[in-house]
């Protein structure tokens, strides 16, 4: 049997997730370093039976059960007279189906920012607000605090645009050294900048460095969505040991 040689990605809320088995862990991993090549998994039941040694249904429970969580997406090609042609397994992440679109080249993509993005900008804006509510309040000059808060504003920009440049840096030795031609849509765009800004220093750094690794060595074959996936369990282990 021909096994893929890409790398799998395991994202901490499957990893960690109890309702799931095992074995429908691992093949959630095996579904995403199958969809490495066109950004979908075109995979069988005959091709997973024996891969783990079980039953054509016992793989169909598996996908049946890990669409149900919402980590994946199945659509089903059939041909003009109702037989199936193909079936097209589709990686999700935090809600957003991974698709050849969403991982590849984009220049003049448009779509507008996803709702979690933007509900998260919006409580971050409305949070800064009714801090800088309250701490015009108890302050006697407005103005010297306005003043305060650009300067804030200002060097927290610079540091989210000085780690911005150090993971497209990553990204363009990566299209130089293996002549691709990657870019993030504007979507990835501004889910990248967000998760970028929730991250300590210590956090940032521990991850650029390991994400520089992994894409130099060419140990990652799709170096935009991999990012996205490394930002998004960064942010969910941190969230869990704060609680």
């Amino acid at each position: 049997m021909n096994q893929p040689s890409y790398y799998s990605i395991m994202p901490a809320y499957v990893r960690y997730d109890k309702d799931l088995k095992p074995n429908e862990k691992l093949l959630y991993s095996e579904i995403t370093a199958l969809s490495n090549k066109f950004g979908y998994c075109t995979a069988s039941n005959n091709y997973f039976a024996p891969l783990y040694d079980v039953s054509k249904e016992t793989v169909s429970r598996w996908i049946s059960h890990l669409k149900k969580k919402g980590y994946i997406q199945v659509e089903i090609i059939r041909a003009a007279d109702k037989t199936v042609q193909q079936r097209r397994i589709y990686v999700s992440v935090e809600g957003e189906v991974l698709t050849k679109r969403s991982i590849g080249y984009c220049q003049k993509d448009q779509d507008p920012i996803d709702e979690n993005v933007k509900e998260n900008i919006t409580r971050d804006n409305t949070t800064s607000n009714n801090i800088n509510s309250s701490s015009n309040k108890s302050k006697p000059s407005p103005q010297n605090e306005t003043v305060d808060n650009s300067k804030d504003k200002s060097e927290e920009e610079t540091k989210i645009n000085s780690r911005m440049n150090k993971l497209w840096f990553t990204i363009r030795n990566y299209n130089k050294t293996f002549n691709q031609h990657l870019r993030p849509t504007l979507r990835q765009l501004k889910q990248i900048r967000l998760k970028v800004s929730m991250l300590s220093d210590d956090d940032f750094e521990s991850l650029s460095k390991v994400y520089d690794q992994r894409v130099s060595a060419y140990l990652v074959n799709n170096p935009i969505g991999y990012l996205i996936t490394m930002l998004n369990d960064e942010i969910k282990i941190e969230r869990h040991y704060k609680k």
